[in-house]
């Protein structure tokens, strides 16, 4: 079985025709990230995608050759969330959304054996947009879809999103989760709003998801949380306490928090060894998937090594490496 990296991220340029026009149009409304980062982070992370990124997020030969390097087959490749694009709105945000699918279609297709695809959907314009655009993007061989752990001020449970979750259920579509960063500003300085905004971020919104009985209402969802869930595993004791003793917890949730991990999957980016075993003691094997974050600054490098070291057994490093993504990609 191949070793697949679920956590792999890629850039359609294609889409820069649009975006540059919006961002001129209204650049109060553009991706600046200023909200976000002080200008040293900026300019670094600019600096970083001119000489470095804007290669690796689109050249297939230079992904391949950094692939065999982590001892890696294929990779399910993803936009990162400065090209989720959900600040451009109406008929621009769905043009934009559908070129970035449709670019991420033609990579795949070059190349079948070492990558897949899952796709952008327009949250920004509502759930209905997004369950069509996805049903269009999955009819084109895409295998689902990446979001952010929030649209703009809304969170992913709310009433207006749940067209979308219907489809994402009725398709079989895996849906992956990759936080943006959090607009918080006690995080704002040495680049907190990445390294402790964007595992808050992801677990705002998966506990928001459980605790809504968002897997009640879609028993069958198929869910990736990005960089090990965020602080998820490690909080849920908490959360199934609060759970117990707290009544508004209990309200749309008739079994405690950690039974809906059954529809929950953890990448491996922990950092550390002793995480990654701790995780998969927590959540299972069959719950831990390989993904690396490439190829920005806060990958896991070296990813095959990394699991193979952190102290698992030789089914369970199969089974996080090979067999488990395998089964959610349909291989």
């Amino acid at each position: 079985m191949p070793n697949i990296d679920l956590h792999h991220h890629i850039f359609i340029p294609e889409t820069e025709t649009i975006a540059s026009k919006e961002r001129e149009r209204r650049p109060q409304h553009a991706d600046s990230f200023e909200g976000f980062f002080p200008t040293v982070s900026s300019q670094y992370n600019g600096k970083m995608f001119r000489e470095q990124w804007a290669l690796q997020l689109r050249d297939a030969d230079k992904k391949k050759e950094d692939m065999m390097t982590d001892r890696l087959d294929m990779a399910l490749v993803s936009t990162s969330p400065p090209h989720f694009y959900y600040w451009i709105g109406g008929s621009a945000g769905e043009d934009i959304t559908q070129m970035t699918n449709e670019g991420i279609v033609a990579f795949c297709k070059k190349d079948t054996d070492h990558f897949r695809g899952i796709g952008n959907v327009p949250l920004q314009n509502g759930g209905e947009a997004a369950a069509k655009e996805l049903e269009r993007a999955m009819g084109n061989g895409l295998l689902g879809c990446v979001i952010a752990d929030r649209v703009g001020p809304h969170a992913l449970d709310e009433p207006q999103f749940e067209p979308f979750w219907a489809a994402a259920e009725r398709l079989g579509a895996l849906v992956f989760i990759h936080p943006d960063f959090a607009d918080f500003k006690p995080l704002f300085p040495y680049y907190m709003a990445n390294h402790i905004g964007n595992p808050l971020s992801t677990t705002v919104a998966a506990v928001r998801l459980i605790l809504s009985g968002h897997f009640e209402r879609y028993p069958n969802l198929k869910v990736i949380l990005a960089h090990a869930g965020g602080n998820l595993p490690w909080a849920v004791g908490r959360v199934q306490h609060a759970w117990n003793v707290r009544p508004e917890t209990k309200i749309h949730t008739p079994h405690p928090p950690r039974h809906y991990f059954k529809n929950l999957y953890f990448d491996v980016i922990t950092f550390n060894s002793s995480g990654l075993k701790w995780l998969v003691q927590e959540v299972g094997a069959d719950h831990v998937v390989c993904g690396t974050d490439y190829p920005y600054d806060m990958m896991q490098d070296r990813v095959v090594d990394y699991v193979e070291g952190a102290g698992l057994t030789a089914v369970e490093i199969e089974q996080i490496l090979s067999t488990g993504p395998a089964r959610l990609i349909g291989l």
